[in-house]
């Protein structure tokens, strides 16, 4: 495997553990933050998903996620695999409309959000960018 593989690997496990149960969109939005973020840092996928606290499903010690991992088969991680692709190719459109963040209002409503600007919902999810 070289880098970008590990980069689409990363991001694909971050998406599918972060958004699997909101279906292919909330995947590609998980995707695109991602992304975002990358380019804005620049910085790789994995750097961006493995930063402490940033998604909890990668580096929070009491998310119910981070030691979870696909089994094979498992068609939600090959979508997820496959979104990453088409995101990390620039072929995927930005559904969140340039978002780097994002969070589920029914768990919790960050502090942060208050100074950036909401983007879309997507699912369960709102999305925000620099104001």
């Amino acid at each position: 495997m070289d880098w970008v593989e590990f980069d689409k690997w990363c991001g694909a496990l971050c998406a599918w553990r972060e958004a699997r149960g909101e279906g292919r969109d909330g995947m590609r939005a998980v995707l695109h933050v991602i992304a975002n973020r990358a380019k804005l840092h620049n910085q790789s996928w994995a750097q961006i998903v493995y930063q402490k606290k940033q998604f909890s499903s990668m580096t929070y010690g009491f998310d119910p996620q981070l030691t979870l991992v696909p089994e094979q088969p498992d068609a939600q991680f090959a979508l997820a695999f496959e979104l990453a692709e088409s995101v990390m190719n620039g072929t995927d459109p930005d559904l969140t409309l340039g978002a780097t963040h994002y969070f589920n209002p029914n768990i919790v409503k960050p502090l942060w959000a208050a100074d950036m600007q909401k983007t879309t919902t997507v699912g369960n999810h709102d999305f925000y960018r620099s104001a």
